[in-house]
């Protein structure tokens, strides 16, 4: 072997090496990298790379986003890291021009932002990646004047490489239309909702392995008014409708991930305050049925009142009002400990959804385009 002289040679480091070292760096500090040489530009914007960074991200640096307020203030972005330090999260661009506004759904580093703008029906839509500032504006869906209502799922199908937004139109008969918006395609369809006992679905959505689930109210019988709850799902894929009976949970309940499985985390207010975690499981059993819940996890009473949120980092996180301060409050079903971590720049109840950077691109503009586009309206 030819020994390499100090001078004559410049030292390097195989390709593997060098993205392996690249995947673990922030991505705005990836963002700012691109102007090294074109190798790296081009590295950064393969399926690839994109995939692995985003599963470095997922793992190492989960994120939990809080949107303070409500619709008719302007809104703050809070964000509590991997190691528990809370930060101001960048407004969306367009920040005054959508006020107030809501984030929707939170998917592989991607928001769904919608306004509030009472001049504009249906309110517009935006897909927006904050790491890489980029953002794409989202054609008005068909909204009916008749729909008393609608819910706004946002996910992602591993399948078809594709993120779609779903849109379910609710009047007082149930469910009445539902919508689909495809980020490859940029365009609505409309697709047939088969459930018709069905009459309504939660505000927030969950998705797993490229399948969308709500919690729904079902009618129980022609002619009465009893309901169940049950969990509607909705494949990304081949988007077709199906229901999966869940155990009776008094109390609150929320629809989750755990594990990357679906769960339901309850809040008994009955006789104690404890939080119980169910998951559900996959696979045909002796009843004939596909899905199964396991009860995961029972907390010890809880000597305030909880608002059940989500799963972050396989913990359940809840916010409870200690002391007047917005606290949040994280189960660990594991090692049944519990910690607690004050929100102290939200003055009200968040909503929170899980995040991760990511450079996964939306096909749209940067923000600062966004921007000069709309200050010459």
């Amino acid at each position: 072997m030819r020994e390499k002289g100090v001078n004559s040679d410049i030292p390097f480091l195989p390709q593997e090496i060098i993205g392996n070292i690249l995947k673990r760096l922030p991505a705005k500090t990836l963002i700012r990298f691109q102007c090294v040489c074109r190798e790296w530009r081009n590295l950064f914007r393969t399926k690839s790379f994109i995939a692995d960074h985003l599963g470095h991200s997922n793992h190492q640096n989960p994120c939990l986003l809080f949107h303070c307020c409500d619709w008719c203030d302007s809104r703050n972005l809070y964000c509590l890291d991997s190691e528990m330090q809370v930060w101001e999260f960048p407004k969306p661009p367009l920040h005054d021009y959508l006020k107030p506004y809501k984030i929707v759904g939170s998917c592989n580093g991607l928001l769904c932002v919608q306004s509030n703008d009472s001049h504009v029906s249906p309110h517009p839509l935006l897909v927006w990646n904050p790491s890489i500032r980029e953002v794409r504006p989202v054609p008005a869906f068909n909204f009916h004047q008749d729909y008393e209502d609608y819910n706004i799922g946002f996910g992602f199908s591993p399948i078809i490489n594709d993120y779609k937004i779903v849109i379910a139109s609710q009047c007082y008969t149930g469910i009445s239309a539902v919508q689909v918006y495809s980020l490859i395609s940029g365009s609505w369809r409309e697709v047939k909702f088969s459930l018709n006992c069905t009459e309504c679905l939660s505000d927030e959505s969950v998705t797993v392995n490229g399948i969308m689930f709500w919690l729904g109210s079902k009618r129980v019988g022609k002619d009465t008014d009893d309901h169940e709850v049950q969990i509607v799902s909705f494949d990304l894929a081949n988007e077709v409708f199906t229901s999966i009976a869940i155990p009776e949970l008094p109390g609150w309940t929320t629809l989750t991930v755990y594990e990357e499985k679906v769960a339901l985390v309850s809040y008994m207010t009955n006789s104690e305050l404890s939080v119980h975690l169910w998951v559900m499981e996959e696979g045909v059993h002796a009843s004939g049925e596909i899905w199964s819940w396991t009860k995961r996890y029972t907390s010890n009473p809880y000597p305030c009142w909880l608002y059940l949120e989500t799963i972050w980092r396989n913990e359940i996180v809840c916010i409870a009002n200690i002391e007047n301060k917005r606290t949040a409050v994280l189960f660990n079903p594991t090692t049944k400990r519990i910690k607690k971590h004050v929100i102290s720049k939200c003055v009200c109840y968040p909503d929170i959804f899980n995040y991760a950077e990511s450079l996964v691109p939306v096909g749209g503009m940067k923000s600062l385009q966004i921007f000069c586009m709309a200050s010459t309206h």
